[in-house]
C-alpha cells in the first residue's frame, strides 16, 4: 500500500478524479444544503425574537423600566452597585470586601475600572445569585475571574474572590 504513494500515476488519476467530484458534490448537496440551513436559521431567529419581545413586553417589563431610568443617570460607581446587589442577595456588609482602582483610559477612547470583591462566606446559590444580577443589571460589566476556595468543616460554604472589569 505505500509503494502506491510513490508512484506519479496515483496522483496524476487522483488529484483529477477529486477535482472533477468537487463541483458535482457542491452543486449536488452542497449549495442545498446551506440553503436549507439558511432558511432553518431564519425561522430560528424570528421565534427567537418573538420569545425575547414576550419575556420583555409581557412577563419581565421592569427590565425595560430600569433601562430607561439609568439612561440619564448618574455614571457607574463599584460601590453602589455592589451595596445594591448585596443587600438583594442578603449578604452582610461585613461579609465582603471590595477593592475598586481608579478609571484607565484604553486604546480607542474607551475607559474601564476593575475592582475585586472578596466574600469571606457564601453558599453556592447567593454567589450565583449575586453574578447574575451583576451581569443582569449592568450590561458593560464583565468578570474576569472568579476563585472559590471551600471553607473546611462547612458543607456548603465558600470564600469567593471575584474580580470583575467595568467598561465605558
Amino acid at each position: 500500500m505505500k509503494d502506491i504513494y510513490k508512484k506519479p500515476i496515483f496522483y496524476y488519476v487522483l488529484v483529477p478524479i477529486v477535482i472533477c467530484l468537487w463541483p458535482v458534490w457542491l452543486l449536488g448537496l452542497g449549495i442545498p444544503a446551506s440553503g436549507n440551513n439558511l432558511q432553518k436559521e431564519i425561522k430560528d431567529y424570528n421565534e427567537a425574537e418573538k420569545l425575547i419581545g414576550e419575556i420583555l413586553g409581557e412577563l419581565d417589563p421592569q427590565r425595560l423600566d430600569y433601562a430607561r431610568t439609568k439612561k440619564g443617570g448618574n455614571a457607574f460607581d463599584y460601590t453602589t452597585a455592589i451595596d445594591q446587589v448585596t443587600r438583594f442577595c442578603r449578604i452582610a456588609p461585613t461579609n465582603y470586601k471590595l477593592s475598586s482602582g481608579a478609571m484607565r483610559k484604553m486604546k480607542g477612547g474607551q475607559k474601564s475600572q476593575d475592582a475585586a470583591v472578596t466574600v469571606a462566606q457564601i453558599d453556592i446559590e447567593r454567589l450565583a445569585k449575586f453574578m447574575s444580577v451583576m451581569h443582569m443589571r449592568w450590561v458593560n460589566l464583565q468578570c474576569t475571574n472568579l476563585t472559590l476556595v471551600k471553607i473546611k468543616g462547612e458543607k456548603d460554604t465558600w470564600k469567593a474572590d471575584v474580580r470583575f472589569i467595568y467598561y465605558q
